[in-house]
Order: C-alpha cells, then sequence, then structure tokens
C-alpha cells in the first residue's frame, strides 16, 4: 500500500518540529586553568620588575650592556690597584647611569650583575669615595638580590669582612731650621777649642718608625686602611724660567 505524499509531509513536518523542541545539549566545560608553578611567577616578576632593553640611563646614556663593560673593561685596566683618573671618571660615568637606572626599576634582576662589576672595579680604585661606593654596592647586592649567584658570592666576602683602602691627603713637608747669624770675625776667629773627650755610652737611637697601616675597624664587616703619601714641598722655587726661542 502506498502512503500518500501528503501524509509523509506531515510526518517529516512532526519529526523536524520534536527536534527543534527539544534542548540542546550543553557544551562540554572547558576545564579551570592550571596554576602558574613557582618558576613561571619568578618569571612573570622579573619581566614586570626588568627595564626594557632599549632605554638608556645616565648623562651619557647608557645601557646595562654599556655598563657591565665600562666597569668590565676598567677592572683590567686597573691591575691590582689604582689611583688613575682616566679610569676613575670613566667608571663615573657608567655609576651615574647605574644610579638612574637602579632608582626607576630597583627590582630589575639585570642589576645583580652589574652591581657585582662595579663592586670589582671600585674596590681596585684606592681612592676614598670609589672604596665607599665598593661597600655602597656590595650591600645592595646582598641586602636585594640574596638568592643570585652574585649575591651569595658577595655575601661571603661580606662575612669575611671588607676592607678600604685609599691614600691619605699629602702633608708639607717640614721646613729646614733657620740660618743662624754670621760670626764675629774678631780675635774669637783665632782661637781653637781643644779637643773634646770621648763620649759616654748612649743608647743608639732607634729608627723613625713608618706610618703604620693596620686596618681599624668602622663598623661590622667594614675596616679601613689608610695609606700614607710623601710630603709635599711648599718651599718657593728658586729656579727661574728659560726664556723662549
Amino acid at each position: 500500500m502506498k502512503v500518500p505524499i501528503a501524509v509523509v509531509s506531515l510526518i517529516l513536518i512532526a519529526i523536524a518540529a520534536a527536534a527543534s523542541a527539544a534542548p540542546a545539549p550543553s557544551p562540554a566545560a572547558s576545564p579551570p586553568p592550571r596554576p602558574l608553578s613557582q618558576w613561571q611567577r619568578r618569571q612573570l616578576e622579573m619581566f614586570r620588575d626588568s627595564a626594557p632593553a632599549d632605554e638608556y640611563f645616565g648623562k651619557m646614556k647608557m645601557s646595562y650592556l654599556g655598563m657591565n663593560n665600562t666597569f668590565r673593561d676598567a677592572a683590567i685596566s686597573s691591575g691590582d690597584h689604582t689611583t688613575n683618573p682616566g679610569i676613575a671618571n670613566r667608571v663615573a660615568f657608567a655609576e651615574d647611569a647605574l644610579e638612574a637606572w637602579a632608582k626607576k626599576y630597583p627590582h630589575d634582576p639585570q642589576l645583580a650583575r652589574t652591581y657585582f662589576l662595579a663592586t670589582v672595579v671600585e674596590r681596585k680604585i684606592w681612592l676614598k669615595p670609589n672604596q665607599e661606593r665598593a661597600w655602597i654596592y656590595l650591600n645592595r647586592l646582598v641586602q636585594l638580590f640574596p638568592t643570585t649567584y652574585f649575591g651569595k658570592l658577595l655575601a661571603t666576602d661580606l662575612k669575611i669582612g671588607f676592607t678600604e683602602h685609599y691614600y691619605a691627603l699629602p702633608e708639607p713637608c717640614p721646613t729646614a731650621p733657620p740660618t743662624p747669624p754670621p760670626v764675629d770675625e774678631g780675635i774669637d776667629a783665632f782661637f781653637v777649642p781643644p779637643p773634646l773627650g770621648p763620649l759616654p755610652d748612649a743608647p743608639t737611637p732607634a729608627p723613625t718608625p713608618l706610618p703604620s697601616v693596620t686596618p681599624v675597624a668602622l663598623a661590622t664587616g667594614l675596616s679601613v686602611v689608610v695609606l700614607p703619601q710623601p710630603c709635599v714641598s711648599t718651599a718657593p722655587s728658586t729656579g727661574k724660567a728659560s726664556a723662549g726661542n
């Protein structure tokens, strides 16, 4: 028996209506985001605290790589120690940039390496301001970045003790005693005194000791050695300048 087309159409319409009336299946709920690991959280904090790579600081507009290179090269040029003003001036430009950087991004993780390089070269420049800055940079590194390799390295030095070295200001040389007045050439000029007898035994005078360079404690973990310098003559020059050709 054939089913009329009209009946088939009614059946299809009913099926479509029932399908549209049925509730749509709910989409599967997305899983909650996984919590960040400690390393990932640390990386996000470092990224937030870091200065942009193309930002420059100080009067000379130096990048952190420029500061590192300046401190590293100056440390090599200083040898064991130095008072060369040329080296001290180059380091001063990097110091200015470092202070501007640290003021704007005090927790930038790249500061740890730069503080370390700055401390190394400042300790080699035996001038009082540089020695004092070495002590400041050392303490900043240990306090702000204690878990870094550089912080741990200098923390060991801090436990051993830090000694500043710089030269004292030169003092004027002692002046010669005044010239005695001339002897009156009278009859006494022809008098020859008799020779003196042997002098009694006297203790040999001890040599004058050199200035002490023993470290003097200033604070916990900090001492200083102030090195003497030769005296400076204050006598006026008696030489006459030669005339130019």
